[in-house]
């Protein structure tokens, strides 16, 4: 394709991922029409002959799923009633031939209704519903009650917070090691035991470890020899280390025997009198160690007391040498005591939060099984266990392959590990014996991109990513089945000034040669630079500098609403800007691309799209605010918190007084508020 141009490159690459009997793993830039490719290829492969509940379409989101299913009942239902002429130049462009036969035409306005009259319709839907479908077909063999129901993330939560309070009740109530356990955390985590509540992102992780035989001591053992945590507690480490491992008399000597004339050595002696005193063992250690570390951690690279000190008393050098062979004998030991009191710390904290959640976990798998409930990682866990390690498994695959002959996986780079080991297992004879060697192959298409990763997020793990790419595209070369890599480079969405932007910012000179944000080597994971179809519309890209913070901030009145933003604050000052940038495009009449025309026109409120981290991070609110000063016309709050609202408040207080008239606190709050007309002299109307 080295002599086509870009446009013709682009919908050569669509027409390669959407060919129905080949295997694909795709590159997709943002806004390069993958959507359009996945909805070709379902179609293409119902065109083929495949019965349309054998083709599995997994997306991310239910939004995505529906969208999907929206737009392919949309095309087929336009091949239904469309004329013969329509229906064959619409069949070419998808299939780049003309050569339809009437048997072929016919078959196309069949598809509609086939896909209607489908049982259960169009297999078109998240990892999580897939998984809970499979469990509901095989609850017994995966170990479930048969009549479970799915947990959202509001049940699970509040699932997760009963637990969670359980906890204390349990800590007063337990003995002396589970109330020092919950104070070593409290203390680690510096929101007290809070810090519990964002294990629940980790769940999984941490259940497979309790999970292993011997449970939570084994679980303890192996994280201590991981470390090499010593076996004395850090307590005990720093008493022998400042107590009988310190060098009492030979520091008193040196000490003794520096000049008092000069500042450095009379601060050394200083540090040595409060290092041999009777103070508390933590406290010595640390004034002790900053011979060593710098105030940020790190290894000193130079020591100005021996610099100074060597002629005059040569066992400083001795003792405190840290630039130069050999290392002073106390530098030495005191590197070894801070690595000792670091893995038995790490060690400790490991073992009261592992205590901690051990328990906070089965109360919260009890309540769970109470209720028959799994949530959405449960979903993906009995899935896994189902297909890898039950004695059903391949039972289970055997059904489940007579039901599947194609999958899609759109999204692919927000695919946790996990969730792609249950994609391996459905997918693990299409590269492999008679699987691959069947007249009508089942196939696979992944497509996706590092770049638009929410890194993170439920699991996904981009570096996992490029492994399962160059692991299946190992696969398809060892099986010689057909496998097309195209890479869908072209944005149909966005200007090249932003693109070009994008492509400087994901350069790979900048991670050395290799895949962004990865330190896999260049191969597969080469980066794809962005065209753009809009070759002929021009945009820019803006940084402005942050808002520092001011060094003065003057008090709040003590009256002023808790959530409102100064006027000198960064927020306000931001908003101010992005207000004042609008304003002064539509003042000025800025011209925008108007969609599909290839011409201007002078730019509108409705242009403009102002993406925030949050909705409750302040910025929000404020834009929002000074848009409407400006008097610019704006959509406002697409979503808000009914309970945040303070109208709303006032009501519920209401009804709590109606219910509680005894309640001063309520009574307080409705005089107050709007209800009790209340004036700032503290007089009522």
């Amino acid at each position: 394709m080295s002599g086509l141009s870009d446009h013709e490159r682009a919908f050569a690459g669509q027409a390669e991922a959407a060919e129905p009997g080949a295997n694909a793993w795709v590159a997709a830039n943002a806004g390069s029409g993958k959507t359009k490719v996945l909805i070709d290829r379902v179609a293409r492969l119902l065109l083929k002959g495949a019965e349309p509940d054998s083709i599995l379409c997994v997306t991310y989101t239910k939004a995505a799923a529906s969208e999907m299913q929206d737009r392919l009942f949309e095309r087929l239902g336009e091949w239904c009633v469309a004329s013969p002429a329509d229906l064959q130049a619409d069949l070419a462009r998808l299939e780049g031939r003309s050569d339809f036969a009437p048997e072929e035409l016919d078959r196309a306005r069949e598809l509609f209704a086939r896909a209607l009259e489908t049982p259960g319709g169009l297999r078109i839907e998240t990892i999580h519903a897939f998984c809970g479908r499979v469990l509901r077909r095989f609850p017994i063999e995966a170990g479930i009650a048969p009549g479970f129901h799915e947990l959202d993330e509001e049940a699970s939560d509040e699932i997760w917070e009963a637990a969670f309070r359980n906890l204390g009740a349990r800590v007063s109530r337990g003995g002396p090691d589970l109330v020092d356990a919950a104070h070593i955390v409290a203390e680690a985590g510096g929101a007290g035991l809070g810090i519990l509540r964002t294990l629940h992102e980790k769940r999984n992780t941490i259940e497979a470890l309790l999970a292993a035989p011997g449970g939570l001591g084994s679980a303890i053992a192996r994280i201590k020899r991981k470390l090499r945590a010593p076996d004395e507690s850090a307590a005990k480490i720093l008493e022998r280390s400042m107590g009988g491992d310190l060098p009492r008399g030979e520091l008193q000597t040196l000490c003794s025997a520096l000049p008092s004339d000069k500042k450095s050595d009379a601060e050394l002696c200083q540090m040595l009198a409060f290092v041999l005193s009777d103070a508390d063992a933590g406290d010595r250690f640390e004034a002790y160690s900053a011979m060593a570390f710098t105030g940020g951690g790190d290894r000193r690279k130079s020591n100005a007391y021996t610099a100074e000190s060597a002629r005059l008393a040569p066992k400083v050098v001795d003792y405190f040498q840290v630039k130069g062979t050999p290392e002073g004998r106390e530098i030495t030991r005191i590197i070894a005591v801070a690595d000792a009191l670091l893995a038995r710390r790490i060690f400790e904290r490991t073992e009261a939060l592992l205590t901690l959640a051990n328990i906070v976990f089965a109360e919260f798998a009890r309540r769970k099984q109470a209720r028959a409930g799994l949530d959405f990682d449960d979903l993906i866990a009995y899935v896994v266990r189902l297909l890898e390690r039950s004695h059903a498994a391949e039972w289970v695959l055997w059904k489940l392959d007579g039901g599947i002959a194609h999958i899609l996986l759109d999204e692919a780079q927000d695919t946790s590990p996990d969730q792609w080991r249950i994609l391996d297992a459905l997918t693990a004879d299409i590269f492999a014996g008679a699987g691959a060697e069947r007249k009508n192959p089942r196939t696979m298409f992944v497509v996706g991109d590092q770049k638009q990763s929410i890194y993170s997020f439920q699991g996904a793990d981009p570096e996992h990513f490029l492994d399962q790419q160059r692991d299946i595209n190992r696969k398809a070369d060892e099986a010689k089945v057909p496998f097309n890599k195209p890479h869908l480079a072209m944005s149909f969405r966005s200007v090249r000034e932003v693109l070009a932007y994008v492509d400087d910012v994901f350069d790979p000179a900048h991670f050395g040669g290799g895949a962004p944000f990865s330190v896999q080597l260049p191969d597969e994971a080469d980066y794809a630079p962005h065209t753009a179809f809009r070759s002929e519309e021009h945009g820019c890209v803006e940084l402005w500098p942050l808002e520092p913070k001011p060094d003065t901030t003057d008090p709040d009145p003590w009256d002023a609403p808790v959530d409102q933003q100064s006027e000198g604050s960064p927020i306000v000052r931001l908003a101010k800007q992005v207000a004042a940038f609008v304003r002064r495009e539509l003042d000025a009449g800025a011209a925008v691309w108007e969609k599909g025309k290839g011409k201007q026109r002078p730019a509108q409120p409705g242009d403009f799209l102002i993406l925030v981290k949050g909705r409750v991070s302040g910025l929000f609110d404020a834009i929002l605010q000074q848009l409407k000063i400006l008097q610019i016309p704006v959509a406002g709050a697409d979503r808000i918190l009914l309970l945040d609202s303070l109208a709303v408040q006032d009501l519920l207080n209401l009804v709590r007084f109606a219910l509680c008239p005894e309640d001063d606190l309520v009574l307080a709050e409705i005089l107050k508020g709007p209800f009790g007309a209340y004036q700032e002299d503290g007089k009522l109307k």
